[in-house]
């Protein structure tokens, strides 16, 4: 567990939280107001973790190749088989689902969050392989 929480550099989701949730509270206090709910701000917890867990894990397996070249970075996970490939992209496939199940938490006050979610992690998994 300790491996793939150091993978997906979980302590720069935690960094990353408190934006999420400001963007959250400025909906929440903003003209008009949106009402708020716990299950809104658990869903806001719960899909910017999966969201960048899933796109932190496509990245590692997009660069898997160019990180085992590089003396700086041909100690991770991957390169050095510490974590397998197929682990890792069962990692990328639980956290899209989670991240797209979380947007179900979001109903029935808006569908926004489920129609943009599959786009969304596209657009994630593309900036992997841009490079």
């Amino acid at each position: 567990m300790r491996r793939f929480l150091e993978l997906i550099r979980l302590s720069h989701t935690i960094f990353a939280l408190p934006f999420a949730l400001l963007a959250g509270a400025m909906a929440w206090l903003g003209q008009p107001p949106v009402p708020f709910h716990v299950k809104n701000l658990i869903g806001i917890l719960i899909c910017m973790t999966t969201a960048r867990s899933a796109a932190m894990a496509m990245n590692r397996i997009a660069d898997r190749h160019y990180d085992a070249l590089n003396p700086r970075t041909a100690d991770r996970h991957l390169p050095t088989g510490a974590l397998s490939l197929r682990s890792v992209a069962i990692l990328v496939i639980a956290s899209s689902v989670g991240f797209v199940a979380a947007t179900l938490l979001f109903l029935p006050e808006t569908w926004v969050p489920i129609a943009a979610s599959v786009p969304l992690l596209l657009f994630l998994f593309g900036y992997s392989y841009s490079k």
